[in-house]
């Protein structure tokens, strides 16, 4: 290989002895490699046009490097044609090895009609690798990847009002009684919440906060009515089905705390990371889950009729967002809707069961918390962790979910292990760090006030009211999972805070 290749091995074509670096050639693929994805077909041209000289494999290495530098972003394009043009493109110029990593990318695409295309080229394609089979008695080989993606129709549950009735949950079979149950006065207002979109006055609001890796996380917030419909779903109906004893995120009396709990004391920690948990859940696994409660599918799409039994779709569109309503096939679960939190859980149900499933047979326990997945072992000996790695990985690729790699971490017991943000290597603690910045937090309150310590804080920017509540909130975390300690450092805050200080700094009741 290449002294001048950065990649990895797998991504670049073999050399021919008789190699041509035309420096035309290259520069053309350097011009469409700087324009994608909007590129991609006349970089592809470009390709084709050289691929019977002795340029084409300098060309196709080089174009592969470029791309392979903006993968994730390609992968995350909203733009299901950009992500169709990177699977052909993969297709026909990538190696087996680098297309196999984009077809398994792909194969859980939002758009179905991309994972349609998925299926369709694996099986053309002469790729050979191993993976989890469909069942156990198929082949393992890359056939599991399209698992749900061709042989399972979401018709196949029982729904109707025998079915909801022993589910426990409310008998809607029309949109009539599904309007009555939201609260939705009318069908033009359910058809309004239907368009789930923050374009052209639509019911979502759009904006981004920074992540910690330094990127930025776009929230999809519906807005007050679509809310408080989206609250009406979640009390009535999704509060009303357990997820998975393993979940412990955004579950009525379970916390952090109960999610580190199980793993005090492990001799070996394994922490995996879900990678763009809640756009994962797309559209129509959100139809299929609504439909294994019992709810109606009708035709499988969304409308506004009362006589219309498009239950399922109708409440999976009302707990959806899209850039583009026309593109109704590409909703996803928004980050910011009160109803993404309970449906995620409920997607992970089978997920969790496999997973602990697995912890067991290799003498462990598992737990997860939101897209933290959690492994943890009393004894190491005897457990080969590549191979727990990658029947993790690929459990989570089959139940429609990519694992982060790069936040894979092993973390023994001579090292601080840290779940969910808490200690467990003997018992349950609270960072020192934390700890020691509110005594000094509030040593410096007691010498001079909560005001002055607020414009000192870069995060409230002299706001005493957030200050003191954000004071509040970490006490009374410390209290939650160390009593021990927490009890006097919140009660010590509360005399702080109790009655204001004599500058007159607002204080929370």
């Amino acid at each position: 290989m290449s002294a001048t290749h950065t990649g990895p091995e797998w991504l670049y074509r073999p050399l021919p002895a008789n190699a041509d670096f035309d420096p035309a050639a290259l520069a053309k693929v350097e011009e469409h490699a700087a324009a994608l994805p909007a590129a991609f077909a006349k970089l592809q041209t470009a390709l084709d046009a050289v691929r019977a000289l002795a340029s084409y494999e300098p060309c196709a290495n080089r174009a592969n490097e470029l791309v392979w530098e903006r993968f994730e972003a390609l992968v995350a394009d909203p733009d299901g044609h950009h992500r169709a043009a990177l699977l052909r493109y993969a297709v026909a110029h990538l190696p087996e090895r680098a297309a196999a990593r984009v077809l398994r990318r792909l194969a859980k695409d939002p758009d179905v009609s991309v994972r349609t295309r998925v299926a369709r080229a694996l099986r053309a394609s002469k790729i050979r690798e191993v993976a989890l089979p469909h069942r156990e008695a198929n082949n393992w080989d890359t056939s599991g990847w399209v698992l749900r993606t061709e042989d399972t129709k979401v018709t196949r549950h029982k729904t109707g009002t025998r079915a909801l009735e022993k589910a426990g949950l409310p008998v809607v079979t029309k949109l009539a009684d599904l309007r009555k149950l939201l609260n939705i006065k009318s069908t033009n207002q359910l058809g309004y919440f239907l368009l789930a979109t923050d374009a052209k006055d639509g019911p979502y609001t759009t904006y981004t906060i920074p992540k910690r890796d330094g990127t930025d996380r776009t929230i999809c917030a519906p807005k007050k009515q679509l809310k408080w419909v989206q609250r009406q779903i979640l009390d009535h109906i999704l509060s009303k089905v357990p997820p998975h004893p393993a979940a412990h995120g955004f579950v009525p009396d379970r916390s952090t705390v109960t999610n580190a709990g199980p793993h005090v004391g492990a001799e070996l920690v394994v922490k995996f990371d879900l990678k763009e948990f809640f756009p994962t859940v797309h559209y129509f696994r959100v139809i299929g889950l609504f439909a294994s409660m019992g709810y109606p599918v009708g035709d499988c799409m969304f409308g506004t009729a009362d006589t219309s039994n498009q239950v399922a779709p109708v409440l999976a569109r009302l707990c959806c967002y899209t850039p583009d309503p026309k593109k109704w096939g590409t909703a996803v679960l928004p980050q910011g809707a009160p109803t993404s939190p309970a449906i995620s859980n409920l997607m992970c149900r089978r997920l969790d069961a496999r997973l602990a499933g697995l912890a067991e047979a290799n003498t462990g326990v598992y737990t997860r918390y939101a897209d933290d997945l959690t492994f943890s072992f009393k004894s190491a000996d005897g457990l080969n962790l590549g191979r727990f790695r990658w029947w993790v990985d690929q459990v989570c690729h089959q139940e429609g979910f990519t694992v982060n790699q790069a936040k894979f971490r092993v973390i023994r017991d001579s090292q601080r292990q840290v779940v969910t943000g808490i200690v467990v290597n003997e018992k349950l603690q609270v960072p020192r760090e934390l700890r020691r910045e509110l005594r000094a937090i509030l040593h410096n309150v007691e010498k001079t006030s909560v005001a002055e310590q607020a414009k000192r804080h870069p995060r409230f920017e002299g706001n005493a009211g957030a200050f003191a509540q954000y004071l509040r909130g970490v006490a009374a975390y410390l209290n939650m999972v160390q009593p021990e300690h927490g009890a006097a450092l919140l009660k010590r805050v509360n005399e702080l805070l109790g009655t204001g200080d004599a500058d007159g700094d607002p204080t929370p009741s």
